[in-house]
């Protein structure tokens, strides 16, 4: 009953955001929801595609994604809770996984389609089962999480070597440990014949000092989006820990040790994020320090048994309206919103078999320079041919466009873009290259903005 009770408030505090914030965020989340069919997309590992294609063969409707996404949240809350009661009994796994699906980040990513809370439910069942030695099914949670981002990739090793440790150090051990633990990116790299396929790239082997500085902003984004509350009890977590070594059982070195294979792989990482690609990677890659932050904190809360609830209530409470403000951060943002409310007016306005041609920033190849670049210095001639090539597939119409589709009951076969010529409705961007040109001389149905941004809604007689 307990587990389920985590499941339904990690859902509930999910589903919140989602009613009151019908706007997605992020890059990726749209092209997903855009390609809802295409698996496997660039670098990235297809188990959330495999979901979001499932799930869209009962509706298109976006909304049906964000819930999908609040229930793997909860998933995940109750994972944990089955980890942590492995470890520290079921007094302490109640509240800790209260304090793990009220966090505002987990939150705001059980929003939206982002891979990393499936990512941390695949591992946080694979260590339950591993605890419990459960191994097929340990081997299988592995696997989900494996196939949703590489960072999960650091746990097969770990576990591997525990279970040697721990239960066979046998050759056929070793075998078993390998096949169990290592199948499936085994599988992976041969079938793509590298980490990706050809044109992408994951790691790289070059290392600057300034690559270090991205252990700085991860626990920067950490402490940022962590309840105080929680951080306090982590800092006391990790007193606790360095005082009292009995603590240190293997089932913790196996935490321990996955957080620190995944650091060591962060410099190495190749995909960079502005304003500088060398010093920051993208701010979701915090989930595991956080997830180890709350870890942490229960070893904290072990220490004032009588204050565990008055803490978890206030942490509670902190990280529900933190997940909200966040999200309302990232919707807020004027081209977000522009998107939004573009999509929505022509739902309104828009009647049966009209069309609009929508002219917002595409992406050039000028955009993509620091991509092509890379993918020539990690695959040299060939790898270079082959992202141009996956350029000329990819699609270019741009942010602006994806989110409006996305938002859109129109569908896309009515949301034109260029090269289509013409739509009986028009939305120009005020960004778009050639502006200027497109509203010379027009006669605006309609003006939107939001901060510097605005979009001209003009009728046309479509030839």
């Amino acid at each position: 009953m307990k587990a389920l009770a985590i499941f339904v408030i990690g859902f509930a505090l999910g589903a919140s955001i989602i009613l009151t914030n019908p706007i997605i965020f992020g890059g990726d989340t749209l092209l997903r929801l855009m390609h809802r069919d295409r698996l496997v997309m660039g670098h990235q590992l297809p188990m959330l595609q495999v979901l979001i294609a499932v799930v869209s063969k009962i509706s298109t409707n976006p909304v049906l994604v964000r819930y999908m996404d609040a229930a793997i949240g909860g998933i995940a809350g109750v994972a944990f809770f089955w980890m942590i009661q492995d470890l520290f009994g079921e007094k302490w796994a109640f509240p800790a996984a209260l304090l793990f699906v009220s966090n505002p980040f987990f939150l705001a990513l059980s929003t939206v389609p982002f891979q990393e809370m499936l990512m941390l439910a695949g591992l946080l069942l694979a260590f339950h089962f591993f605890y419990t030695e459960k191994w097929p099914a340990s081997s299988l949670a592995l696997a989900a999480a494996c196939l949703t981002r590489y960072e999960a990739w650091a746990a097969c090793p770990v576990l591997a070597l525990a279970y040697i440790w721990r239960r066979d150090r046998s050759p056929m051990g070793w075998l078993k440990a390998a096949v169990l633990f290592g199948w499936t990116p085994a599988v992976w790299i041969v079938a793509n014949h590298g980490l990706s396929s050809r044109g992408h790239f994951v790691i790289e082997s070059s290392l600057t000092f300034g690559r270090l500085q991205r252990y700085v902003y991860l626990g920067w984004i950490a402490v940022k989006n962590t309840q105080i509350p929680v951080l306090l009890l982590a800092m006391a977590g990790v007193w606790r820990l360095h005082r009292d070594r009995v603590l240190m059982d293997w089932r913790l070195f196996v935490q321990i040790g996955f957080v620190a294979l995944f650091l060591i792989s962060i410099p190495f990482s190749a995909h960079g994020v502005l304003p500088d690609p060398e010093r920051y990677v993208t701010a979701r890659e915090a989930a595991i320090p956080i997830y180890f932050v709350i870890f942490m904190s229960v070893l904290g809360l072990t220490k004032w048994p009588r204050w565990t609830w008055a803490i978890v209530a206030v942490s509670v409470v902190l990280g529900a309206i933190g997940g909200h403000l966040y999200v309302w951060r990232e919707t807020s943002k004027p081209d977000v919103q522009l998107s939004y409310r573009v999509a929505t007016y022509l739902d309104g306005k828009m009647i049966a078999g009209e069309r609009a041609l929508i002219l917002s920033k595409p992406i050039t190849e000028d955009m993509l320079q620091s991509y092509l670049m890379k993918a020539r210095q990690t695959g040299g001639e060939e790898g270079l041919r082959q992202a141009r090539l996956e350029l000329q597939q990819a699609d270019m119409r741009g942010t602006d466009y994806q989110r409006l589709v996305v938002h859109s009951q129109l569908g896309r076969e009515r949301l034109l873009a260029p090269p289509a010529m013409c739509g009986e409705w028009e939305a120009v961007w005020s960004d778009y290259p050639e502006a200027a040109r497109e509203l010379a001389g027009a006669q605006p149905v309609d003006v939107l903005r939001s901060g510097p941004l605005s979009v001209t809604i003009l009728r046309r007689k479509c030839e």
